[in-house]
This record gives C-alpha cells, sequence and structure tokens, in this order.
C-alpha cells in the first residue's frame, strides 16, 4: 500500500473519529437538557431524549419552573386566562385562579406562586393554591426580593384634577402584605411630566450583587408600546438614574452575571425591525457602549458571560421598499471589551434564529420560518459548534410589530 493510500485512509478514519465524538458530545448535551414548551396547545416535557405530554390545554402559554425544577405555572384560555400549577413529578395539576392572568412569579427560594390580578398581589403555597397566603392592592407591578421574603412592588399613579400622582417604590415583607402603612418606601419616582411621564413600571430586575435595581417606567398605554423609560434606582432608594428609552418589553434588559453592567436593547418605536441597537451600560459610572453596526438590527440577546454577550441580529428594514421580504435574524456572538463580532448561525432566506439562551455552558435558540405553525428549539456548543434540532413542532407565536416572545411557548430549567 503506497502512501497516498495510506494518507487518505488515516484521512478518512480522522473524519469518522470526529464525526463519532461530535455526535457523542451532542447526545451527551442532550441528556443533560429539560424544558417545558407547548405544542398543539397542549403543555409538553422534553427531558433529555425523552418527550411527555403534562396537560391536554386548551391553549396553554408562558410555561414557567419553580426554582429547583419541581413544579410549572402556566395559563390556560385564550381569553380569560387561568393559572394552573403542576407538580412534574406526578403530573397532578391544580387550579390557582380562574382569572390569574399571565403576570404571576415562583419565588426564588421556596414553592410559593405570586400572581396579580389588574391591581391585587396575591401568593400562595402551591400545596394549596386555592387558599392565599396574603393579598394586597393598589399594585402596579412586582418582583419577588431575592430572598424570597417579600416584594419589591410599584404603586399605580392616579389621574387627579392637577395632574397625575407620582409612583412609589416599595419593599413589602410577606408578613405585612396588604398593610400599606408598613411598607417600606424606597423611592418615589419624579412626577409626571414633559421631561418623564410614567404612571405604571415593569417587572424589576436585581444586579447580581443586589446594589441596583432596574425596571422600565410606563407612560399611558397608548404610549408604552413605542418608548418607555429605563431606569435604575438603588436598593435603598438614595440614587434614581434614567438611562435610556426602548419599547415595553421586559426580556430586552438584562444584568451581567456579576458586578453593574446592564444589557438592553435601546431605541423608541414599537417596529422591532428599525432602530434597535444593543446597548452595554456600567450603570455605577454612566459609561456605556453600541454594539449594533449601522444598517442592522438587534431583537434579543443573552448574556454568555461577562465577556461576551450572543445577540439576535437582522438587517434593518427600510422603510421606503414596500411588500419586502422578512429579514431571518441571525446570531451574533459580541466579545464587548474589543467590540469584536463572530457569526454563530448564518444569514438566511428560509429561516431565522430567535431568541438566544444560554444553558450553563451550552447556547439555546428558537428556529422559526414566518407564516409556519410550528418551531424547533436549537441547541450547540457556546461557539455555535455542533447544532441539533432538539425539540420539533413548537407552536409559533404572534410577532407583534417584529418583537417576538418566546417565552410564551418554551421554557428551559
Amino acid at each position: 500500500m503506497n502512501i497516498v493510500k495510506v494518507s487518505i485512509i488515516l484521512l478518512f478514519a480522522l473524519i469518522w473519529m470526529t464525526n463519532g465524538a461530535e455526535h457523542a458530545e451532542a447526545k451527551k448535551r442532550e441528556a443533560e437538557l429539560k424544558a417545558a414548551f407547548v405544542r398543539s396547545g397542549e403543555l409538553w416535557l422534553k427531558e433529555g431524549n425523552k418527550e411527555k405530554k403534562l396537560d391536554s390545554g386548551p391553549f396553554i402559554r408562558h410555561p414557567s419552573w419553580s426554582f429547583d425544577g419541581k413544579w410549572l405555572a402556566y395559563t390556560k384560555g385564550e381569553v380569560e386566562q387561568e393559572l394552573w400549577v403542576l407538580e412534574v413529578g406526578s403530573g397532578q395539576s391544580q387550579l390557582v385562579s380562574s382569572t390569574g392572568g399571565s403576570s404571576f412569579a415562583w419565588s426564588p427560594k421556596d414553592r410559593k406562586l405570586a400572581y396579580q390580578i389588574e391591581d391585587r398581589l396575591s401568593y400562595v403555597d402551591v400545596l394549596h393554591p386555592d387558599q392565599p397566603l396574603g393579598t394586597a392592592s393598589g399594585i402596579g407591578n412586582f418582583s419577588w426580593l431575592p430572598s424570597g421574603s417579600g416584594f419589591f412592588a410599584s404603586s399605580q399613579s392616579k389621574l387627579l384634577p392637577d395632574g397625575w400622582t407620582p409612583i412609589s417604590l416599595y419593599q413589602i415583607s410577606l408578613e405585612v402584605l396588604g398593610d400599606p402603612s408598613k411598607y417600606i418606601t424606597v423611592h418615589v419616582l419624579p412626577k409626571p411630566s414633559d421631561d418623564f411621564f410614567a404612571v405604571n413600571t415593569s417587572i424589576f430586575k436585581w444586579s447580581a450583587d443586589g446594589r441596583w435595581i432596574a425596571f422600565l417606567a410606563n407612560p399611558t398605554a397608548s404610549l408604552s408600546a413605542d418608548s418607555n423609560i429605563l431606569c435604575a434606582v438603588t436598593s435603598d432608594g438614595v440614587v434614581f438614574r434614567t438611562l435610556d428609552e426602548m419599547v415595553n418589553h421586559p426580556q430586552w434588559f438584562e444584568w451581567a452575571e456579576s458586578g453593574d453592567s446592564l444589557a438592553y436593547i435601546a431605541g423608541i418605536g414599537r417596529q422591532a425591525t428599525s432602530n434597535k441597537q444593543l446597548k452595554v451600560l456600567a450603570v455605577t459610572r454612566e459609561k456605556g457602549a453600541v454594539y449594533t453596526p449601522k444598517g442592522y438590527v438587534d431583537q434579543a440577546f443573552a448574556w454568555q458571560n461577562m465577556q461576551h454577550i450572543v445577540v439576535s441580529r437582522a438587517v434593518e428594514a427600510k422603510p421606503q421598499v414596500a411588500h419586502a421580504a422578512p429579514a431571518y435574524p441571525f446570531l451574533v456572538s459580541i466579545e464587548l471589551a474589543s467590540g469584536k463580532q463572530t457569526t454563530i448561525t448564518r444569514q438566511s432566506s428560509e429561516s431565522g434564529s430567535f431568541q438566544p439562551v444560554m444553558l450553563g455552558s451550552k447556547l439555546a435558540w428558537v428556529k422559526y420560518s414566518h407564516g409556519q405553525a410550528e418551531a424547533s428549539a436549537m441547541v450547540a456548543e457556546a461557539d455555535g459548534r455542533g447544532p441539533i434540532e432538539w425539540i420539533k413542532g413548537i407552536d409559533a407565536v404572534e410577532s407583534y410589530y417584529g418583537q417576538w416572545n418566546w417565552g410564551a411557548v418554551l421554557s428551559f430549567y
């Protein structure tokens, strides 16, 4: 056998070994994954390579995991949304509220679930979901305190003859929920004016060290779709800052895993196909940078680590071009210090890469083609190597002016 034939044999052997190793790694990656998703309006569980239907619906949305992965909360119904909880191990589900809506959140520490109906906040132990442990009225929005001992909440602004009342930010322990006289007022937002106009807030998000809280200050409903003020306040309420303007999309601002860096999609106007830029701001120093190149828009992102962010990016729409084909987004990894940007998934005229999520050292995203009834969940290494189609047949969601909320049908644990 001559040296050429030997080289060819060795080359094919190396390729076979490499493919085999990549296949084995893909199987290992698949075995570690766990997600709840919606298919044909029904709730499903995917764990490793096994799928299991958990609830028949109808029209299930917003699956959300408890902190320990033992419970799921979700809504049923397209018009009147019921709030349900399900114990994953037993498959037993129970109704929490017949009008629970989609405004709910798990405690970060135990099996308590809080939910809001109009201005009324309640919470339950999901072992007894029909017996609220506490309620409060006059709430604009809320999030759990990181300790799970209570809530950070906003009041609702009221229109009086002399104008709108300012919004108060409260810290409320579980023991005093329902007794406003015992709420701790952390900060009072500026009274609505031409410079700052807000009658409600989004949910609240804490920096990793617990020093800062970020949220959106929302104007009236007719305006909140187009422009909201991204704000940050220290946990003691001493320092309050208005940072930028963005659409009313709470998934579009996220703190880094440490420090005071806040990433967000800036830009007014409800159209996600124009004027949407990824920015990262060091809140303490009020120093930031823009990472979206001219001619493109960024539509969703995830922190990969302290040095990198992966973003879903598309070509910016040209207003003068009527009936243009949809610009499918693709994934790009950004090195924050240098600004270097590396494409993870290629641009395509057939499908897009939406809503990236980091699962430890793995990267997941939604693959979807406009107009299709179903989407897929993809999983790969953090740099995009070895992608696998892990879940097929996920219900598609409707976009709101190009904004996509895939969290309504897919939740990783």
